[in-house]
């Protein structure tokens, strides 16, 4: 049977659409035997018998129903596993992408991962090296995001080590296990965010600001900083001797730190200084590099550094010389399994654990959208919460660092990886190091370490001053005081005080943002029935100023443009009225009613008299739910203008916001002032009438007590006073 020739566009017949659009309407959808929707062949052609043009058989298109029950398990699981989604697809070309990205991913992280648990969370190695090895392979299952590299980050390694340093130095048992400790804290934090996931609590995300993690992350990198001085230049002994003596200063801040080392740099040990300050210069010039060319953007400067390092001090015995070293790390061939269970720490460390998981969720999420937005990924907040806390869970019976994505190496693995399986191959080499190669991390000076934290620490701080401007050309002063507040409590205070107060002021702005209502006045464009805005900006003289005792922008009527409607108040709610925000509205309705404006000053000499409002419009056209705080709220308004003889109306009420209006009352107080205002009987002498301002008046609600148009409203004002007069 031969063929049919393939039509031309011009003959194709497409379904009419109603629309005023000349586009087509889509009728096209996705089947299981043609999605590859590019390939014409697949479609199937079929020629009338009235003329010679041809049409496309598209079977007809339904959106996408949410019924859970339709859909088959072969969809559910790949879902909640995303590893099904590609498994089957995997081939040698993904496997080599994912080699190369892996083996380069561990040359980057694993001297990080031993710097972070030395230098910032003071626990052994082994412990980071257990977070980098352990938690790409519960990622590689429940991951959603293919080029996601999950492991220890360095504020929240410093968080933890300011949770447990403390508790170490006071502890009576001399042989205790730090990662008994580290436990707790990475078990609180994957319980905190596999509750949050399963409670579908993903979008709190979008409710921190940006401005508090930079800040933040500035501060921690800050912070980074200051630690890794008094590693390389070698006075971390002297530290401990002060800290132990009660009789020399307190030491617990960052701020704490930078005068100790002002008063004690003088004693510096200039052999770790030495060795610091080259590899500082060597890894910071590579950077260098490699901004200005690309090809070198693989090179693991950090890896070279360390090794050669280490090697020089096996060969020179730098040790003996008093540089410290990692020394021997104790492991066995047999895995230690903790406890992460023990009350007694989790009240101690609950708050700290709580930070990691807060402070890592937001930091993960930012690298997941980043990365989605990079990728044209579908990301889920909640997915990524599971796979989070479940990779934590697991990794607290190891003693691990708690493990997040980081956005930096994650950049890297997408060069060449093309699944999760990335970040499992630098977990299973990882894993390896610790089985065969970690007693060769010996002679590992801890002022390279510490050299590497401070890079980090300038990486982080690095993009603050360009925020900073950012912030200060758009006028973004409340994302300013976040940032400044953040940075400052986490200097002269601690970790857990900056999040905290910054998160607590981020929280009031939330909520006084929600807490404000947006009510209009609206004004006439004269000779017309168009009603916009009357609060136009008023521009400052003499360049930008900041009132202290004013908690809006100044704003003034615009009186030139707008006229305003004789004895009436036309007012617009642009917005859903709940609880959060009725009582502010009344206390701009009040501003409106005295001065004219929205905007209004408190201490202003009233403006408007009593008498100048004898109706009041309510447009509600973009009010499409109210809850019932607001409805007992806007009845007792209402009563209380009935109270005073000021009639109210209601335009373009919305059908889902009529039902509470009916049942709490306020569409029979809206009635009572349409027969104050003779609505019903104008009706009633509109047809046999040959008073035009009359006739007019037919028929101007479309549902009783409602109007159309504010227009129509002012009609039936102007009837009922030429009635009365």
């Amino acid at each position: 049977m031969s063929s049919s020739p393939r039509p031309s566009l011009k003959n194709i017949r497409r379904v009419a659409s109603p629309s005023p659009s000349a586009r087509p309407i889509s009728n096209r959808r996705v089947h299981e035997s043609d999605r590859l929707l590019n390939r014409i062949d697949s479609l199937k052609y079929s020629t009338t018998s009235d003329d010679d043009s041809c049409s496309i058989n598209y079977s007809q298109y339904t959106p996408t129903s949410s019924n859970f029950d339709q859909l088959e398990w072969g969809d559910i699981l790949p879902y909640y596993l995303p590893c099904l989604s590609w498994i089957n697809k995997y081939n040698l070309k993904y496997f080599i992408g994912d080699l190369i990205g892996g083996l380069t991913l561990v040359f980057f992280q694993l001297p990080l991962s031993l710097s972070y648990a030395t230098t910032l969370a003071h626990v052994p190695v082994i412990s980071g090296l257990y977070s980098l090895g352990l938690a790409p392979l519960i990622y590689m299952i429940f991951g959603s995001v293919p080029q996601m590299v999950v492991g220890p980050e360095a504020p929240i390694s410093l968080v933890v080590g300011q949770a447990v340093e403390p508790l170490l130095h006071h502890a009576k048992k001399k042989d205790l296990d730090p990662l008994e400790f580290v436990a707790v804290v990475t078990f609180i934090s994957g319980a905190s965010l596999l509750g949050f996931g399963l409670g579908r609590l993903g979008f709190l995300d979008n409710v921190l600001s940006p401005s508090l993690l930079k800040g933040f992350i500035a501060g921690v990198g800050i912070v980074m900083i200051i630690n890794s001085l008094i590693i390389i230049l070698g006075l971390e002994a002297l530290l401990k001797q002060i800290s132990d003596d009660p009789n020399q200063m307190d030491i617990h801040s960052p701020f704490d730190k930078v005068v100790f080392l002002i008063m004690n740099f003088g004693e510096f040990d200039s052999l770790s200084l030495k060795i610091g300050l080259v590899g500082f210069i060597v890894i910071m010039t590579s950077k260098i590099l490699k901004k200005k060319y690309s090809r070198l953007i693989l090179l693991p400067e950090i890896m070279i550094v360390v090794v050669v390092a280490t090697i020089l001090c096996q060969i020179y015995r730098w040790d003996l010389k008093g540089l410290a070293v990692i020394g021997k790390v104790k492991n066995s061939n047999v895995l230690t399994l903790y406890n992460p269970f023990a009350w007694k720490l989790i009240k101690k460390l609950g708050t700290s654990g709580f930070l990691c998981a807060m402070l890592g969720f937001f930091e993960s999420t930012t690298a997941s959208k980043s990365l989605g937005s990079s990728f044209d990924l579908p990301i889920s907040s909640n997915r990524e919460l599971v796979a989070l806390g479940s990779l934590n869970i697991f990794g607290s019976f190891f003693g691990a660092l708690p493990a997040f994505g980081g956005y930096g190496r994650s950049k890297i693995n997408a060069i060449s990886a093309k699944t999760t399986m990335s970040g499992a191959i630098m977990g299973l080499v990882t894993i390896f190091t610790i089985q065969v190669l970690l007693d060769y991390l010996y002679f590992v000076p801890e002022c390279i370490l510490s050299v590497v934290i401070a890079v980090i620490g300038i990486s982080l701080i690095e993009e603050a001053p360009y925020e900073l401007l950012f912030y200060w050309r758009t006028g973004g002063k409340d994302e300013m005081i976040t940032f400044a507040i953040t940075v400052f409590t986490t200097l002269f205070f601690s970790i857990e005080g900056g999040i905290a107060v910054g998160l607590v002021y981020s929280l009031i702005r939330v909520i006084k943002n929600s807490a404000e209502s947006r009510i209009q006045i609206l004004g006439r464009i004269p000779n017309s029935n168009t009603f916009v805005d009357a609060d136009i900006p008023m521009a400052p003289q003499g360049g930008s100023q900041l009132n202290i005792f004013n908690d809006m922008r100044q704003t003034q009527l615009n009186h030139d443009a707008i006229e305003e409607v004789e004895g009436c108040l036309i007012i617009k709610i642009p917005e859903p009225l709940s609880f959060t925000n009725c009582s502010d509205l009344l206390v701009r309705l009040k501003r409106v009613e005295m001065y004219g404006s929205t905007r209004a000053h408190p201490a202003s000499k009233r403006s408007r008299d009593l008498t100048m409002t004898q109706y009041v419009i309510f447009d509600l056209d973009s009010m499409n739910s109210i809850d019932s705080s607001a409805a007992k709220t806007m009845k007792e308004l209402i009563t209380n203008y009935q109270k005073r003889d000021i009639k109210s109306c209601f335009v373009k009420v919305a059908k889902s916001v009529r039902p509470i209006l009916r049942d709490s009352g306020i569409r029979d107080l809206l009635r009572n002032d349409l027969k104050k205002l003779k609505y019903y009987e104008i009706q009633d002498l509109a047809d046999n009438s040959e008073n035009d301002g009359i006739k007019r008046c037919h028929n101007l609600i479309v549902d009783d007590p409602y109007f159309d148009h504010i227009s129509d409203t002012l009609k039936l004002i102007d009837c009922f006073e030429n009635m009365i007069v």
